[in-house]
C-alpha cells in the first residue's frame, strides 16, 4: 500500500515537473497541462494537510483563509505574470491548432485569476455571504416541499397499511417541521444579515440589515457585495507584498516579482469589474426589458378589456387591478433600470481608475531599479483602491415600500432564470 502511494506521489511529481515545458506546445485541442499540474498540486497540498497536524498562524495584515493560502495565491498571481509576459510574443490568432497565441493565451491567464479570485473571495466575510446565499436557496426549497405536501395531502388517504404511503397525518407532521425549520432558517438568515453588515461596515461598506438583504436578493447584489470583499482583500495582500518588499535581503528579481504580483492584482480588480459591466449590459438589461415590455402589453389589454360591456363588472374590476399590477411592475422596472444604470457608471468610474494605475503598475514592473519604485508605486496604489466609485453602495431605499419590494423580488427572481 506504500509503495502504491508513494509511487503516485511520484507520478504526480513528474506530472507537474513536465508542465512548464508542455504549456510550450500546448494549444487549442492538446492536453492543458497546467490545469493538470494544477490538479496534482492541490491533491499534494490535501495529502500534506492530512499528515500535518500544524494550524496556519494568524498574519498581522492577512485574514486567516487568505494566510493559509498565501502559497497558492501566489504561485496563481506569479503563473499569471509569466502568461501575461509571455502574451507580447504572441500572434493575435492563429488557424494552427497546436500554435498558441493571444486568445488562446489569455484564457489561461482568465483561468488563473478565476482560481485567485476564488481564494480572495474568502475570509469572514465571504464566508457569511455564501452562508446567507445557500441558506436562502434552502428557505426556497423547504417552502416548495411545504406547498407539494399540501397539493399531495388533498388526495392522501387518512390511514395507510403501506408505511411508504403519504397520508394525511405525515403530511401535517412534515409540514410543521418544515415550518418550523423555516421559522429557524428565517432568523438564522437575519442574524447573518446583522453578522455581515457589520464586517461589510468593516471594509468601508455602509448598510442597514435591511439594505444587505435587499442587496442579496438583488441580481447585482452578490457581484457587488463579492467585489467589495475582494478589494478589502486585495488590499490586504498588496500591504503584504509591501511589507515583503521591504526586506533587506531582498534581491532585484524579488522586487520585481513582487511588482509583477501588484500588477496581476490589479488586472485581477479590472477583470471582475469588466465582468459585472458585461453582465449588465448583455444579460440584466436585455431581461429587464422584455420583462417591462410584458408588462406594457399586458396592461394595455387589460386596460381595454375594463370599459368592454362584454365582461361583468366584476371581470371589469379584476382587469382594472391587473392594469394597476402591471403599472406597478413596469415603474420598479424603470426604477431598477436606474439602480443598473448607476451601478454600471459607478464601475466605469472605478474601471478608469484602476486602468491609470495598472499603467503605472506595469511601467513600473518593466522598469523596476529598486524597493524603494515598489514602495511609492503600491502606496498610491492603496489610495486608489480606497478611492475607486464602486465601493459606494447605491440608493435602495426606492425598493423598501411593501408593494415595490414584492415587485422587485418577483423581477430579480425572472432576472435569475
Amino acid at each position: 500500500m506504500k509503495k502504491i502511494f508513494l509511487a503516485g506521489l511520484i507520478l504526480s511529481f513528474i506530472l507537474c515537473a513536465g508542465c512548464a515545458s508542455a504549456s510550450d506546445w500546448t494549444g487549442y485541442f492538446s492536453v492543458d497541462w497546467d490545469e493538470v499540474g494544477g490538479y496534482f498540486s492541490e491533491k499534494w497540498k490535501d495529502v500534506k494537510g492530512v499528515f500535518s497536524k500544524e494550524e496556519t498562524k494568524s498574519d498581522d495584515i492577512l485574514p486567516n483563509s487568505i494566510a493559509s493560502d498565501w502559497d497558492k495565491l501566489t504561485g496563481k498571481l506569479t503563473d499569471a505574470l509569466t502568461l501575461r509576459d509571455k502574451n507580447d510574443s504572441l500572434p493575435k490568432s492563429t488557424w494552427l491548432p497546436f500554435k498558441e497565441d493571444k486568445i488562446s493565451n489569455t484564457k489561461k491567464i482568465n483561468k488563473l485569476l478565476d482560481s485567485a479570485l476564488k481564494i480572495l473571495a474568502g475570509g469572514e466575510a465571504g464566508d457569511l455571504r455564501h452562508e446567507a446565499t445557500e441558506l436562502r436557496e434552502i428557505i426556497s426549497r423547504k417552502k416548495i416541499e411545504v406547498d407539494e405536501l399540501r397539493n399531495k395531502k388533498i388526495k392522501a388517504p387518512e390511514k395507510s397499511y403501506a408505511f411508504w404511503s403519504m397520508t394525511k397525518e405525515k403530511a401535517d407532521k412534515r409540514i410543521s417541521e418544515l415550518e418550523n425549520e423555516i421559522s429557524n432558517d428565517t432568523q438564522r438568515l437575519k442574524d447573518i444579515n446583522s453578522k455581515l453588515t457589520e464586517m461589510l461596515k468593516n471594509i468601508g461598506l455602509e448598510l442597514e440589515p435591511s439594505q444587505t438583504e435587499i442587496l442579496l436578493n438583488s441580481v447585482t447584489g452578490d457581484d457587488i457585495l463579492q467585489n467589495t470583499i475582494i478589494f478589502s482583500n486585495v488590499k490586504k495582500v498588496v500591504e503584504k507584498l509591501e511589507q515583503l518588499s521591504q526586506n533587506e535581503t531582498n534581491t532585484l528579481d524579488i522586487t520585481r516579482r513582487y511588482t509583477g504580483m501588484y500588477l496581476v492584482l490589479n488586472d485581477l480588480l479590472i477583470y471582475i469589474q469588466e465582468d459585472l459591466v458585461k453582465n449588465i449590459d448583455f444579460e440584466y438589461k436585455p431581461k429587464l426589458e422584455l420583462i417591462k415590455s410584458e408588462a406594457e402589453t399586458l396592461r394595455k389589454e387589460a386596460l381595454a378589456k375594463s370599459s368592454n360591456e362584454n365582461y361583468s363588472e366584476e371581470q371589469r374590476k379584476a382587469f382594472r387591478e391587473n392594469v394597476r399590477s402591471n403599472e406597478i411592475t413596469i415603474q420598479v422596472t424603470k426604477l431598477y433600470e436606474e439602480l443598473l444604470n448607476s451601478q454600471k457608471l459607478a464601475t466605469m468610474n472605478s474601471i478608469k481608475a484602476l486602468k491609470l494605475n495598472r499603467d503605472l503598475a506595469e511601467n513600473t514592473y518593466r522598469t523596476v531599479r529598486s524597493s524603494g519604485e515598489l514602495k511609492g508605486l503600491i502606496q498610491s496604489g492603496l489610495k486608489v483602491i480606497d478611492t475607486v466609485d464602486t465601493l459606494t453602495m447605491p440608493e435602495l431605499k426606492i425598493f423598501e415600500a411593501g408593494a415595490l419590494r414584492i415587485e422587485f423580488e418577483e423581477i430579480n427572481r425572472r432576472l435569475k432564470k
